[in-house]
């Protein structure tokens, strides 16, 4: 993702209306992107931390469960990173960043291109956590 898609990611995030939330029953998650088959994902996970994210995904082979250094510096002074994976067959996913220092989560999915789900996080008190379901 270059670096004017990031930027044009984040100047629509705060005059986009806000995406209903996805449910999380005591079994599980309740709604997921719905990602179809031989479809490329792509993960977007940002932080106003460098390090110390851990970032959730799924993949062919499952959940990912990761903490890491976000390595691409965006003007707005926030870290990112994407992670690109593709789905053989039809399948079900979403995304989590949370850093215990961070004021700001972000995570975004796009499936084939498009925005799927988004979500970011503000924290006065740090801990900010968000899901894209």
């Amino acid at each position: 993702m270059t670096r004017t898609i990031i930027r044009n990611v984040f100047a629509t995030i705060g005059t986009a209306a806000a995406l209903t939330g996805a449910v999380v029953a005591g079994t599980g998650v309740a709604a997921a992107v719905d990602v179809p088959s031989r479809a490329n994902v792509r993960y977007v996970f940002c932080s106003d931390e460098k390090v110390g994210n851990e970032i959730i995904y799924y993949d062919e082979l499952g959940k990912r469960d990761e903490v890491v250094t976000l390595a691409e510096h965006t003007d707005g002074g926030l870290w990112c990173r994407n992670v690109d994976v593709q789905f053989k067959s039809r399948s079900f996913t979403w995304s989590a960043i949370a850093n215990e220092d961070a004021h700001y989560a972000y995570t975004a999915i796009y499936v084939n291109g498009k925005m799927a789900a988004r979500e970011e996080d503000r924290s006065d008190f740090g801990h900010a956590s968000a899901q894209a379901m």
